[in-house]
């Protein structure tokens, strides 16, 4: 894309966006006044069901009551402006009294925590009348991104995927080896284990420094599910896609033929006549019929195609919930879940005949018991046992064939199958008392019994560096170009495995925490607490304290700026595929060998005494851990909205890598490469001596700034350095790791995230999602290996017009292209019912993703096919500094919602 494009849709963008926010203040004195809703909550932010609200004058009289939705919900109508008090009570929990002033805008939903409690207590709510109110709570940052049940229903939401929707606000670099964290209610789970209506709330960075949880905020997304409910309360949504109304893909010859139809529900209500026993069953089906899109160079010119690539997903869960005396609750749950996927793994420069058929079956019981020993004393177990399958089945068995930076195809060489029988859990003690309120217990985020069959690269895979031989660089004789390539059938690697790939094994990983929040004064609290952590696999238990500390302080009981600051030691988790790989390459059971600079095909006399190669772990190995540490600011800018501007820093500590502990040394008698153990190949030794440094400032807004406009955004101005990417990373010379300290390969220095709804008319809402990123870093390598350590990873030399410099390109030297991306909802309400208290209505709405259609590049091609790198480029490689894939164009999306 020409510059000139990038910069007319972003004043596209900005303009859109200012308009927005115009039409708001424009529209702001059509609306009716006279609204107050809210809703009511428990400390762990599930909605409170059937709770009696009440709304008094000040002097006391009763003016209106009713109980609370499925959702928690109430509202009270055509109100007057001026005081009103409105209490909250429910069996088992603290009543609730807030006074809310109504001025001459309309009102924030309120948001009422009722605290449990087995006496008659009463707790006053200051203040309720804004939502995003400051206060000096530990938990209560303004940096964190939360979206309740309404706001969900309003933002466009792609395929109803609130987690992908949300981990916008997530920082990469953040995040540990087994991705993103993710907490349900309370515990880290694999999923939801709900369908999407049946979330009630999701958090990100929400008390960023708690000992409760393994990541810091930006790294984790918690997210909690709706009760049951004694009254029968549902949710139905239809959504359909279809590509006639589609742009056509950027790198598509013809668009291709695509359709969606995804159902998705959740019911609640009691169980028999007794209102205790309640029950919440959600159900989604999803037929995706997609398709991928090939953009490659082969021998014989250029390859586009159009792949169908169907999806198909079921899942199901049903939960049962009952109330006992005193606040006590317990339910049980089990969830379904079947997908299936067709064609994995192509599209940009993999070919379809080099794709594979991926699977999954998942079953899953989860169990929590809520118990009040007293009015200060709360235990709260909850854990879930399970069992997954997820076999991957290549199309063919032929060897594959890949030629760096134009194509890959063969076969996918990629069959495998992982299975686990796993147990997560949590038990939280909670205390409260004067001016302490004190968590611990133990996490248990996995304790599994693993399948990992591994039968991949039986057949081989061979390595080309380019198409063609470019005839070598004229300014430097000495530089042959690429001289392993796929006209002259001379692969630069071929490698291939043997042996048993069939291997159970068991990973456990525990923690034990303490934390106490403690209110110093009414401006100031802190909070001090200490995680432990422990694997197997990893030996170096005596280390593993992770202290963590938040500090949060007004100037006043009543001011509207809050300082808050923090830090934390946060530890990661290797997963079990490194461990897998650890049992399956230990020499024994399965073999792999390399072999560099092959005859083309190999034959088995080539593979005979040839050494295998191996994975150890290296003894100094522990597990990484990052320190973050962070100071900011936050004020009320008005009653319903606050900014607040934040330095995060963080330090990754002997994050994971690997080398080749017996990389070959270059023997100039002989010139060539010859390791120092002839008797085994590759020793990719597991290490933790990688280091990352990152900066970050964070502005965020998140609020109601006029009675139209809600929602939040956030900037991002950061810069990461380190050395490595994770466990499977390899530097590009094993004997000096120094020279990869570069870019991560996730930086990137501005992010800008805006999500919200406008109430433009009584007709109808929009709901906007508006992302504008610079671009992230790509390395540039040779395609060959070079230097014969089985890893290709080279790094080309500098060039100029008298030869090679003798310096290697550093590492993400390349710039990748930016992103931006506009989403719009436009829905319209149609109430089928006149009582508030069983609503019934229709929710029709249109979604556009992508609205802009920008090109978004996904694929940025590093491979330059030459050793030496000048200003003209690498012309071995086709597709050099281009990119062959990007994210889908704009599409279009309906959608139908039945509450009743």
């Amino acid at each position: 894309m020409a510059i000139g494009d990038h910069k007319r849709d972003m004043q596209s963008v900005l303009s859109f966006v200012l308009f927005c926010f115009a039409l708001s203040g424009a529209q702001s004195a059509k609306l009716d006044l006279g609204t107050l809703a809210g809703t009511a909550l428990d400390p762990s932010s599930a909605a409170i069901v059937g709770a009696d609200v009440t709304l008094s004058a000040p002097d006391g009289s009763l003016l209106a009551q009713t109980v609370t939705d499925a959702n928690g919900g109430f509202r009270f109508d055509k109100l007057a402006p001026g005081g009103y008090v409105i209490a909250v009570s429910a069996e088992g929990f603290s009543d609730a009294t807030v006074p809310v002033k109504l001025g001459k805008t309309a009102g924030s939903p309120l948001r009422v925590v009722l605290q449990i409690a087995t006496q008659n207590e009463s707790v006053t709510i200051a203040g309720g009348d804004a939502v995003a109110q400051i206060n000096t709570e530990i938990s209560e940052n303004q940096s964190a991104n939360t979206m309740e049940r309404s706001a969900l229903d309003q933002v466009p939401v792609f395929d109803q995927d609130y987690i992908t929707t949300l981990s916008r606000f997530l920082s990469d670099d953040a995040i540990g080896t087994n991705g993103v964290t993710l907490v349900v209610n309370g515990v880290e789970s694999n999923g939801p284990g709900v369908t999407p209506s049946a979330v009630q709330e999701v958090k990100i960075n929400q008390n960023p420094y708690s000992a409760l949880f393994s990541r810091p905020g930006r790294a984790r997304l918690e997210i909690v599910t709706k009760g049951g409910t004694p009254k029968y309360h549902g949710t139905v949504n239809f959504l359909y896609r279809d590509s006639v109304f589609d742009a056509r893909n950027a790198y598509a010859d013809l668009k291709p033929p695509e359709r969606r139809q995804y159902y998705e529900g959740s019911l609640t209500g009691p169980i028999g006549e007794s209102k205790k026993t309640t029950f919440l069953l959600s159900l989604e089906g999803d037929i995706n019929d997609q398709q991928a899109i090939v953009n490659a160079q082969g021998l014989d010119g250029p390859i586009h195609q159009n792949v169908a690539a169907p999806l198909h997903h079921f899942f199901g869960s049903g939960r049962i919930f009952h109330d006992f005396n005193q606040a006590d609750q317990f339910w049980i749950a089990y969830s379904f879940e079947h997908e299936s996927i067709l064609n994995q793994n192509v599209g940009g420069t993999t070919l379809a005949e080099a794709g594979y058929d991926f699977k999954s079956l998942e079953h899953e019981v989860n169990v929590s018991y809520r118990h009040l020993f007293s009015p200060k004393w709360v235990n709260q177990l909850r854990f879930l046992v399970g069992h997954n399958n997820e076999p991957v089945i290549s199309h063919n068995a032929a060897p594959q064939i890949n030629v760096s930076g134009a194509f890959v195809g063969g076969g996918a060489q990629a069959d495998s199958r992982r299975t686990e029988s796993h147990f997560d859990g949590q038990d939280i003690v909670s205390y409260a008392s004067g001016k302490h309120a004190v968590n611990f217990g133990i996490d248990i985020p996995d304790i599994s019994r693993r399948g990992a069959d591994d039968f991949t690269n039986f057949a081989g895979t061979y390595t080309f560096g380019c198409l063609f031989m470019p005839g070598g660089d004229t300014a430097n004789p000495s530089d042959p170009g690429c001289a392993n390539s796929l006209q002259a059938n001379l692969p630069s690697r071929f490698i291939v495995q043997r042996g048993q790939g069939h291997l159970t094994f068991l990973e456990t990983t525990f923690a034990l925490f303490v934390e106490d929040a403690i209110r110093l004064r009414p401006n100031l609290s802190i909070s001090i607490g200490v995680r432990y952590y422990l694997q197997n696999f990893f030996h170096d238990d005596a280390n593993n304290f992770a202290p963590r500390f938040s500090v949060a302080w007004a100037p006043s009981r009543k001011s509207k700026t809050v300082f808050r600051g923090g830090a934390g030691m946060f530890y990661d988790r290797s997963g079990p595929r490194p461990i897998a790989d650890l049992l399956h390459f230990n020499g024994v059971n399965l073999q792999r060998f390399i072999l560099n600079n092959p005859t083309f095909p190999v034959t088995p006399a080539d593979l005979a005494n040839l050494p295998t190669s191996v994975i150890v772990l290296d003894p100094r190995a522990r597990i990484p851990y990052t320190v973050q540490y962070s100071a900011g600011v936050e004020r009320q800018v008005t009653a319903k909205s606050t900014f607040s501007a934040a330095y995060v820093g963080s330090h990754g500590i002997h994050l994971f890598r690997s080398i080749d502990a017996n990389a070959p040394v270059f023997d100039s008698a002989t010139g060539t490469f010859v390791r120092p153990n002839s008797q085994l190949g590759q020793e990719r030794q597991m290490q933790s001596e990688g280091y990352q440094k990152s900066n970050a400032l964070e502005l965020t807004f998140r609020g109601k700034p006029s009675k139209l406009f809600s929602g939040q955004v956030q900037y991002t101005l950061s810069k990461t350095y380190n050395n490595t990417s994770g466990i499977t990373y390899f530097p590009a010379n094993s004997f000096d790791a120094s020279g990869d300290w570069a870019r991560s390969d996730n930086d990137r220095r501005h992010k800008f995230d805006l999500l919200g709804a406008m109430q433009a008319s009584k007709l109808f809402t929009v709901g906007m999602a508006l992302s504008l990123y610079s671009g992230k870093p790509v390395n540039v390598t040779t395609g060959s290996d070079d230097n014969q350590d089985g890893v290709i990873n080279d790094r080309p030399f500098l060039g100029n017009s008298g030869g090679s410099t003798g310096v290697v390109l550093p590492r993400n030297t390349l710039h990748g292209p930016g992103l931006i991306n506009l989403d719009l909802n436009v829905a319209h309400d149609f109430i089928l019912s006149k009582d508030k208290k069983e609503a019934r209505s229709l929710t029709v709405a249109l979604n556009s993703f992508n609205v802009l259609n920008h090109r978004n590049a996904t694929t940025y091609i590093g491979v330059c096919g030459a050793s030496i790198i000048e200003a003209g480029g690498c012309p071995a490689s086709p597709f050099f500094g281009r990119a062959v894939s990007a994210l889908p164009p704009r599409r279009m999306q309906l959608n139908l919602t039945f509450k009743f």
